[in-house]
């Protein structure tokens, strides 16, 4: 069997990727300026940022940018080759020449594929990365990173302070959706300071070992607590109370962004995850709607195609423009509500994540075998 391109496959594919460049660099242009003058506006208006500072958190942004606008600029690339074709009446040429739909769809069936495994496998991990580095970087300007949550295979790891000190919580679990901790260590540290200019080093204060630990209002109620302080003997405590900033709802919010962690570290996070008694369903969502990339990619190429093979009966360029947004945000928006469904754990993750995109190919590639095999 012969998978070889024919010259007018290799045509129709030159003529895709050409409008897929335009297209990504149009917009990732206008994106980038946007997101400029919203650092300037959020970050600037907080710490002094200059325009170049700015740039620079815009481009460790650009990365995860493009990944999430590839769908969009795929389906308006294969309508702008199609629509020249028609406009040139190659199509017209092509069709009666007795090539079937079917063959000159295949490029954009193929860039589409290969765009889609090279987002899952190589740009979201470069992207996770460069996203992790923007959000320290930001939490650094707005010096909002004295807390965090992490999970590794030990457990989980918390810090918390404010500008005098600060408590690092190792705990082997959590419970309760994360507001009990179980096997619970701290260690709290004081902020040296050089005259009257804080410095970024600590000095060890104490160190207490807890069975557990409860999130209350304002506090964490530790249980069976044994608190070791330098020059002095082990105190041996029933309860301690200790002054918290966080509560249960955004206790959470501290932990790892979905798009922070790249596709091939992904499933080695859920299992830390669940391991830690923590919900995984975000992770686990976010994992799926990468493998389903690649789906989903094609589907929004099929869209521009199809909707460009009957532009002669839709009334011209304007009216197929509309057709194809609509279709494109209504995938989008069903996208992202099935994904909703996912992180919350309503539905499935590889149920949520795989729907959309099959419901789209099933419906296009339908069309398309009663179109041309009647």
């Amino acid at each position: 069997m012969n998978f070889t391109f024919s010259r007018i496959q290799r045509y129709i594919l030159r003529e895709c990727l050409g409008g897929l460049v335009l297209v990504l660099g149009v917009l990732l242009l206008a994106i980038l300026m946007i997101d400029v003058v919203e650092q300037l506006r959020t970050v600037g208006g907080d710490v002094k940022l200059s325009l170049a500072g700015a740039l620079r958190l815009s481009l460790m942004k650009l990365p995860l940018i493009m990944e999430q606008t590839l769908p969009f600029a795929i389906l308006v690339a294969s309508m702008l080759a199609f629509t020249r074709l028609n406009r040139r009446s190659e199509l017209s040429i092509i069709r009666a020449s007795g090539i079937s739909a079917w063959r000159f769809l295949a490029p954009v069936i193929v860039m589409a594929l290969v765009l889609g495994i090279f987002t899952t496998t190589l740009l979201n991990p470069f992207a996770a990365k460069l996203t992790e580095s923007f959000e320290l970087e930001r939490a650094r300007l707005l010096d909002d990173g004295r807390q965090t949550m992490a999970v590794s295979d030990s457990g989980v790891w918390l810090r918390q302070g404010d500008d005098s000190s600060q408590i690092v919580i190792h705990a082997r679990r959590v419970e309760e959706g994360g507001i009990v901790l179980v096997d619970v260590k701290m260690i709290e540290e004081e902020r040296l300071f050089a005259g009257n200019r804080p410095t970024n080093d600590y000095t060890f204060v104490r160190r207490i070992d807890a069975t557990r630990a409860y999130l209350r209002n304002g506090f964490w109620q530790l249980e069976n607590v044994v608190e070791n302080v330098p020059n002095l003997p082990p105190e041996r405590k029933a309860n301690l109370a200790i002054p918290t900033s966080l509560d249960a709802v955004t206790l959470l919010d501290k932990f790892a962004s979905p798009n922070t962690i790249g596709f091939w570290n992904l499933p080695r996070f859920v299992s830390q995850t669940q391991a830690a008694g923590l919900d995984a369903s975000r992770y686990k969502m976010r994992w799926n709607s990468l493998m389903a990339t690649p789906a989903l990619f094609v589907a929004m190429g099929l869209i521009g195609a199809i909707v460009c093979l009957r532009l002669s009966r839709l009334g011209g360029t304007s009216r197929l423009l509309a057709i194809g947004s609509l279709m494109a945000v209504g995938l989008y928006f069903f996208t992202q509500f099935s994904s909703s469904l996912g992180a919350t754990g309503a539905a499935p993750p590889v149920v949520a994540a795989w729907s959309p995109p099959l419901f789209v190919l099933f419906c296009t590639l339908t069309f398309l075998a009663y179109r041309e095999d009647g």
